[in-house]
């Protein structure tokens, strides 16, 4: 007869990453269907190029989602280098833009990424991803 095994609880800081990662994947998908409307009055190569950026950026947010039960360490660290690539863009964008302020630093666009980044660091989130 094969036995039960009980899987440990996921801790809080990995759900508190995953319910962030989880909004930004949604707001990215309203984002990229704004992003859609406009490309059909306001087309340039910038735009394309902005447009690949949120869309890939979105879709590997998903895709690491969707992997997120498998408690492996390489959603963990996929994870911290998606957030680490979505909210230094956002900065970079904003400093090529020459908009770079405190408001900027502040913004939900860089605070997300680096809360899924710190949570992700937690040692309870390192030890139930560490399987």
């Amino acid at each position: 007869m094969t036995e039960v095994i009980q899987a440990g609880r996921m801790p809080a800081t990995a759900r508190a990453a995953r319910f962030i990662m989880t909004l930004e994947v949604a707001f990215g998908l309203v984002g990229l269907a704004i992003m859609i409307g406009v490309a059909a009055t306001a087309f340039s190569a910038p735009f394309l190029l902005l447009f690949l950026y949120a869309s890939s950026i979105t879709a590997l947010m998903g895709w690491l989602l969707s992997r997120w039960p498998s408690r492996r360490k390489f959603v963990r660290w996929g994870a911290i280098a998606v957030e680490v690539v979505a909210g230094g863009g956002y900065l970079a964008m904003a400093a090529i833009d020459g908009d770079l302020s405190w408001i900027k630093l502040l913004a939900p666009s860089t605070l997300l990424p680096l809360a899924v980044v710190i949570t992700l660091l937690t040692p309870s989130a390192a030890h139930w991803f560490d399987r």
